[in-house]
């Protein structure tokens, strides 16, 4: 083992063997006696009135202790409340919208019923035996239709970001293009699928759950389920990769928690991988048209956009359009800006919130539309990005839609890259640059007058002294694999000047930690650190003035039998800037550059990926294997998007990618090594000058493949990539006839 393997700093992680060696819980792993198992029966058909459904042979089904279908399940629930808040707030459509549906079903997978049962098996058997009388009704299932005729009544939102006189310079320019872009439907696939355990005792509902936001999820369930707050505890174990997927909103979650009230016994609901894929997001249409300068400089940009989100739904999924719309030009200057996009509902499964949350369509779009203009200039794709870079200088920048890009050194990232690619011999070498909001909320746009200025949400953080001599750490801030709980001790632990081993964390358990939002949008450590750090700050004080000396385990015990527990809350939020006349969003931004080259081969329209190369940006770098080991994670999802990872339906709306044999997520075989450095520009507006480093680099993988693909087809003649994925069948009618 050489020095920088043996050196502790860069394997941080203490409860590593246990995940190794299979020993860390997780949900399936909460086994409660007396247990039911839940299986839920699903929609067969994309569109249709429910004429009946019938339980009988259901409840006959040997094991069977619950059968529940939609008109039932509306006497005990409440309807379903929106996440992230109202949808009228941000110009969105609002539905009322039941657990289980009464008279319609709305795609293929919908929840129709559900069953209580003493096994897995039975409840499967008995999911099965349930009958349902279907009358047809006409399903959308191509939002193609849409880039033609925008029927009003599919239409859940319409966003608008216009900057300058569009219209003028695109009519006037000498040199402009158009283009279509289309990026797939896809998915999250995290190696555990979703989860729940619900246990009623007549008048406390505990529930343990793979979950990134216990707080929501107690908050929805007492909406729902019509009980106060201090009546339900949240709990979540270990999580097995979250990615979006497990934020709050899902049927199941009230659902699995009625028949535990209904039954009197705990209730497990474990997602099979098949109900997992279902899900989805990221899927947009976009029409652009661009004017350009003969020296490469972007003038106007015009992008008519087109926003498939599912069937209507409360989770937060669907939000991402809005995130996607703001998020344009991402690292660019463009004066003249006009974006217009159509959130639209179809008869597919509602999107779930996914890694990115709609930040790296617009970077898709722009990085081939920057290499589109450096192959109509005869430019090189380098030079052509720093003639358009935001600059140091300009920062902070208000974009269009109001984000406010706090700090960058985007030129440099760019350069730095650049030298640090191996250059290794490709067919083709593409180029990306990336710039993603995090740190807070989604809308964009001018603060509505008399409205409360919209800023960052706080996160809070507990530190006390146990009577074992041990520090504990509480935090509202949630971990879905990636090891934020070691920066967060570790922070703790340089305030304190303790070890790490003497601190012990507590995160995920509404009953213990302070409210937050759990794990969302690259909070972990920018925002949850800084409340850990104001509250560990706080006890070092009070012990310095009760006259303790440093603390070790002695001293701590010594000071709980004299004072009694010492404990000290802190909250944290991102300094808010001055101008708060925009709706403050996102406080930071995070970035980078990426180099990827790739091997095509024309015979079959493979495409191997050589090498990938970034540089990356995410302020203050606390742990930096951890944060290389979120790009790693991002970076391999921006490989999956660009080249196989894609949910594909058949015409009548069902699944057809509901395994890993279907959906083709890459293997460890399919990348190559990463290479990865670190620039860091500090946040200003955040207490430890950290910002996100939970979603960049997916789409700026993704961006720079497509364009290595793309300059791998040019030299040999082929055709523009506007869409992805770039499967064999797709690059294969990319390439000139002549391969064919």
């Amino acid at each position: 083992m050489n020095a920088a393997a043996a050196d502790p700093a860069r394997w941080p992680k203490r409860n590593a063997f246990e995940f190794a060696g299979g020993t860390a819980v997780f949900i399936d792993d909460v086994r409660p006696s007396v247990l039911l198992h839940m299986a839920v029966v699903r929609s067969s058909r994309a569109h249709a009135r429910l004429r009946r459904v019938d339980t009988a042979q259901a409840k006959a089904v040997p094991g069977a202790v619950r059968v529940l279908e939609g008109r039932e399940a509306s006497l005990h629930l409440r309807p379903l409340p929106y996440q992230f808040g109202d949808p009228e707030m941000i110009g969105g459509r609002r539905i009322v919208l039941e657990a289980l549906p009464v008279d319609e079903v709305r795609y293929v997978g919908e929840p129709i019923a559900i069953v209580a049962a003493e096994s897995p098996r039975a409840a499967r058997r008995a999911a099965a035996a349930v009958v349902v009388d279907y009358e047809d009704l006409p399903a959308l299932l191509d939002a193609r239709a849409f880039l033609a005729d925008p029927d009003p009544i599919h239409v859940i939102a319409e966003n608008e970001v216009v900057s300058g006189a569009a219209d003028e310079v695109l009519r006037t320019a000498e040199h402009r293009f158009g283009a279509e872009f289309a990026l797939g439907r896809s998915s999250t696939a995290p190696i555990e699928p979703r989860g729940y355990v619900a246990a009623w005792d007549g008048t406390r509902l505990t529930v343990h759950a793979t979950h990134q936001q216990p707080h929501q999820l107690r908050t929805e369930l007492a909406e729902v389920l019509d009980l106060p707050a201090h009546a339900i505890r949240v709990v979540v174990p270990n999580v097995g990769g979250a990615f979006g997927l497990k934020m709050t909103g899902p049927v199941e979650e009230p659902l699995v928690c009625l028949l535990s009230m209904l039954c009197g016994r705990p209730v497990k609901w474990i997602e099979s991988r098949a109900e997992c894929f279902l899900g989805g997001g990221r899927e947009q249409l976009h029409q652009v048209e661009v004017a350009h300068a003969a020296d490469g400089r972007l003038l106007a940009l015009r992008d008519q956009v087109v926003i498939p989100v599912g069937a209507e739904a409360v989770s937060p999924g669907w939000r991402q359009a809005y995130v996607s719309t703001a998020s344009f030009p991402t690292a660019y200057v463009v004066p003249h800006l006009d974006i217009r996009s159509r959130v639209v509902a179809t008869n597919l499964p509602p999107w779930h919130s996914c890694r990115g949350f709609g930040k790296e369509a617009p970077v898709f779009v722009m990085e081939r539309i920057l290499d589109m203009v450096a192959r109509r200039t005869g430019l090189d794709p380098a030079e052509v990005r720093r003639r358009n870079l935001l600059r140091p200088e300009d920062l902070p920048h208000r974009m269009a839609s109001g984000y406010r890009m706090d700090s960058a050194d985007l030129p440099t990232v760019l350069n730095r890259v650049l030298e640090l690619d191996g250059g290794a011999e490709a067919d083709g070498v593409g180029i990306a640059v990336e710039v993603t909001p995090e740190g807070g909320g989604h809308a964009g746009g001018r603060s509505r007058p008399g409205a409360t200025p919209t800023v960052a949400a706080p996160e809070a953080a507990a530190v006390l002294l146990r009577s074992d001599g041990q520090v504990e750490v509480r935090t509202g801030v949630t971990n879905p694999g990636g090891g934020n709980d070691i920066a967060l001790v570790r922070l703790a632990a340089g305030e304190l000047g303790l070890s790490p081993d003497s601190i012990r964390l507590v995160q995920g358990d509404t009953d213990l930690c302070p409210p937050g939002t759990g794990n969302a949008s690259s909070r972990g450590v920018a925002i949850g650190g800084a409340a850990v750090v104001l509250a560990a700050r706080a006890l070092a004080d009070t012990v310095s003035r009760l006259g303790a000396g440093p603390l070790t385990e002695s001293t701590i015990a010594e000071l709980v039998v004299r004072y009694g527990p010492l404990e000290h809350v802190r909250e944290y939020r991102p300094d808010p800037p001055e101008d708060l006349e925009y709706r403050y969003s996102y406080p930071y931004f995070s970035s980078g550059a990426y180099v990827a080259r790739v091997d095509v081969d024309r015979a079959t329209g493979r495409v191997r990926l050589r090498s990938l190369t970034a540089v990356h940006d995410c302020g203050r770098v606390i742990e930096p294997v951890l944060v290389e080991g979120q790009l790693h994670g991002a970076m391999a999802m921006g490989v999956g998007l660009a080249l196989s990872e894609e949910s594909r339906f058949d015409a009548r709306g069902v699944l057809q990618a509901s395994s890993f044999k279907e959906y083709l997520a890459p293997r460890a075989n399919d990348l190559p090594d990463f290479v990865i450095g670190h620039h860091e520009t500090r946040a200003p507006h955040t207490l430890l000058g950290a910002k996100g480093a939970g979603e960049s680099g997916l789409g700026g993988a993704l961006a720079a493949i497509a364009n290595a693909v793309d300059d791998a087809l040019a030299r040999c003649g082929g055709r523009e990539v506007t869409s992805i994925p770039l499967d064999p069948p797709t690059v294969l009618a990319l390439l000139p006839e002549v391969d064919q």
